[in-house]
């Protein structure tokens, strides 16, 4: 017995029931005292699990300075996502310029990624903000000035340490070079890939972009021919497992008028070659050119499921469609009598009789249809010497607005009505009582809706609600009818009354009510006392900030921006 006591204590057991040193802070229970040497006495997988709820970057370097054990666990969180911002002027801190006794922020960020071992935790690289590109006279005599040449090459040396890299994101005002991308293409493990060019008119080398095997989701920001982008055509028909592409246009050459474009450019190698791109997800935005390419031919139909097309074909609602612009939009009316599409969920800030036919003919049900209004944002300021682009909307597209508005909504509410999830409509189409009747009585499986309406009866709710039981979120838009019904109560009464009909008409499921710019957010069911020494139940209700609401697509999806949606979803 004394041996074996003897042996126990010779292997770092004190005891029959203690757990031995070098297995301690791997087992899933805790000793229940501080480990010698060590100042925590929870299981390393526990540690794990708490760790991973950090989501602040300096609390994350904070618990990295904290000891070697929580160093070692935090560092490939805090380095999983890199961030680097640069600045074109020096910013001052304490009266000091960033980097004293050093360089700039930026690249002593990128000399630690090139330097020492950290570049092996990056999955998440971004760069953006402007860049103090030095020498670009170079470029108009045939040469890439050093500046711009070295900072590829420091940029592909620290990229080349990243091992784990799946998504790379360019938004520096310059333009990266073949240096750059050669070492994005090695890269098997890379999914996303993101790049804005710039905007200035310098004269620079044009490249052609390798293909990137396992490339998911493709991004192109603020292309312009005139600022020399490079070529992404042999990126398109060589990518084969690409799945979410979005390509955005300058708004110039709309604003301008100016058709430098075809999509044969960027397409015509996949249309020659005779594939089709097998995308789920298609984002186009402030594209002008001529209708030279089948856009049919293009994607495949049947794995293209989503699109957002934002400024594209010069509907009624456009922001920056003009006069002129209707030689180039007109090519785009010409449907092919058999053109079909497959598309679950749709966006656009433009309308058009064509579309409403493109919805009649869609080979899958209609899931999701979002309707951006115009007069929610700022239109590109017109050319001021041209009597074509008058401040009020003429009276013509009212009334084709108007129409267009009828049309749509006999569309949705006839044609596989019960998909319907989530609908969000313009704001010019105000429904009547018997409109609104017919979609919630025909889409019953609505768990979003936004609307404006033109009956000024405040119990509108009321009779909306019951017909409507996977509602999980209502947005009344702004309109002359929901201005006068917002004057008729003041928010504490407004916020009783909502809280009372929502309790009466069971909506259990009802999380968010907007109205114009006011969000309610729904709470628990409570009782209160009435005036008469009543009990009555309703739902408390708090209002809620635009960005709290903004996972929720209504909100979310009402806006210009081409990258709202999230990413299509890929197998790893």
């Amino acid at each position: 017995m004394a041996q074996q006591q003897d042996h126990v204590r010779a292997s770092g057991v004190h005891s029959v029931g203690d757990i031995p040193h070098f297995a301690q802070f791997t087992s899933p229970v805790s000793t229940g005292r501080m480990a010698e040497g060590f100042g925590l006495a929870l299981p390393l997988n526990i540690v794990a699990l708490i760790v991973q709820w950090l989501d602040d970057t300096g609390d994350l370097a904070r618990v990295c300075r904290t000891c070697r054990l929580l160093n070692y666990m935090t560092s490939p969180l805090l380095y999983q996502r890199v961030t680097l911002h640069s600045y074109p002027e020096i910013r001052y801190v304490r009266g000091r310029p960033e980097g004293f006794g050093g360089g700039s922020p930026f690249v002593m960020a990128l000399n630690g990624l090139v330097t020492r071992s950290q570049a092996e935790l990056v999955e998440d690289f971004k760069l953006w903000g402007g860049w103090n590109e030095a020498g670009q006279e170079e470029f108009a005599k045939g040469r890439v000035p050093d500046n711009s040449m070295m900072l590829n090459i420091l940029l592909r040396a620290a990229t080349d340490k990243m091992a784990n890299l799946r998504s790379f994101c360019w938004e520096l005002d310059c333009k990266p070079l073949k240096t750059l991308y050669q070492g994005l293409a090695a890269h098997t493990t890379l999914t996303s890939l993101t790049i804005r060019f710039p905007t200035s008119r310098v004269p620079r080398p044009s490249v052609m972009i390798p293909p990137i095997p396992n490339l998911r989701a493709f991004k192109a920001l603020d292309i312009d021919p005139l600022c020399y982008p490079d070529d992404i055509s042999m990126l398109l028909l060589h990518s084969r497992k690409l799945e979410d592409l979005r390509l955005h246009f300058s708004s110039r050459m709309r604003r301008e008028a100016e058709p430098t474009l075809t999509l044969d450019t960027y397409f015509g190698r996949c249309l020659r070659a005779k594939y089709s791109i097998k995308v789920k997800h298609v984002g186009l935005q402030n594209f002008f050119g001529a209708n030279m390419t089948g856009m049919e031919d293009i994607f495949d139909k049947k794995t293209a499921l989503s699109m957002c097309a934002l400024d594209m074909f010069g509907g009624a609602g456009s922001r920056m469609s003009t006069a002129r612009n209707v030689y180039i939009d007109d090519s785009w009316r010409q449907i092919d009598p058999d053109m079909a599409c497959s598309f679950k969920s749709m966006r656009s800030n433009e309308v058009a009789m064509q579309h409403v036919e493109l919805l009649k003919r869609n080979q899958v049900p209609l899931e999701a249809m979002y309707f951006i209004s115009g007069k929610n944002f700022e239109a590109s300021a017109p050319d001021r010497n041209s009597p074509i682009t008058p401040e009020d909307t003429p009276l013509w597209q009212d009334e084709e607005m108007t129409r267009l508005g009828k049309d749509y909504l006999h569309v949705l509410t006839t044609i596989n009505p019960l998909a319907l999830r989530k609908l969000l409509l313009r704001d010019e189409w105000a429904l009547n009582e018997e409109e609104v009747s017919r979609l919630v009585r025909n889409c019953p499986n609505l768990e979003q809706l936004g609307m404006a309406v033109g009956t000024k009866n405040v119990a509108v709710m009321s009779w909306l609600m019951p017909f409507l039981p996977k509602l999980r979120a209502f947005r009344m838009l702004p309109c002359e009818a929901l201005t006068e019904i917002m004057q008729t109560t003041n928010h504490e009464q407004r916020m009783s009354m909502l809280g009372i009909d929502l309790w009466k008409t069971g909506m259990k499921r009802v999380e968010f009510l907007g109205f114009g710019e006011i969000v309610y957010k729904v709470g628990n069911a409570e009782q209160f006392e009435t005036e008469d020494g009543r009990w009555q139940w309703r739902y408390q209700m708090t209002t809620s900030s635009k960005e709290e609401v903004q996972h929720i697509e209504l909100w979310g999806l009402d806006n210009l921006d081409i990258s709202a949606e999230p990413v299509a979803r890929f197998a790893p």
